[in-house]
């Protein structure tokens, strides 16, 4: 079994705690479903009917399921241990030059770090450069992760 180092990475920018995801270690596939169906399945029992839901929710429902029943699921890190605040930190850090290093900094601290640092970076330009240091560290978590679970990428 092998996982897409893409798929995780991927997972990994836009992690949302109300989805986690998981790689399915009998496919290689990384899924994600929502913390409410999670927890359904996880105190359902196995012949239990199924919740009444939409049509469009029954793949996630089965999906839930099967992580909730098997132990051939890892749960990929969260945005907690992905830290996306230290990341933003180490690269304006990296910035050579010391107004906009001063600046990036400055938006990191106070109410909407977030968004003052990315409204930041598109006025100084580096928009390009932090999405391929974010992309990089994405990559490591992805290796680390890999490398802790014994994981093959292809």
């Amino acid at each position: 079994m092998t996982v897409a180092i893409k798929d995780v990475v991927d997972r990994l920018e836009s992690p949302a705690e109300e989805y986690p995801a998981f790689v399915d270690l009998e496919s290689g596939e990384v899924v994600s479903v929502s913390l409410e169906l999670l927890r359904i399945a996880e105190d359902s029992e196995e012949d239990e009917h199924p919740p009444a839901l939409p049509q469009w929710q029954r793949s996630e429902w089965e999906t839930a399921c099967r992580i909730a029943s098997r132990d051939s699921f890892l749960r990929l890190p969260s945005s907690f241990e992905v830290h996306e605040w230290s990341i933003m930190e180490q690269f304006a850090l990296s910035v050579r030059s010391r107004p906009k290093r001063e600046e990036l900094m400055n938006s990191l601290h106070g109410r909407g770090a977030f968004r003052h640092f990315k409204d930041t970076l598109r006025r100084q330009g580096l928009e390009k450069d932090w999405h391929a240091c974010k992309e990089r560290a994405l990559r490591q978590i992805a290796i680390d992760f890999r490398e802790r679970h014994g994981l093959a990428w292809k």
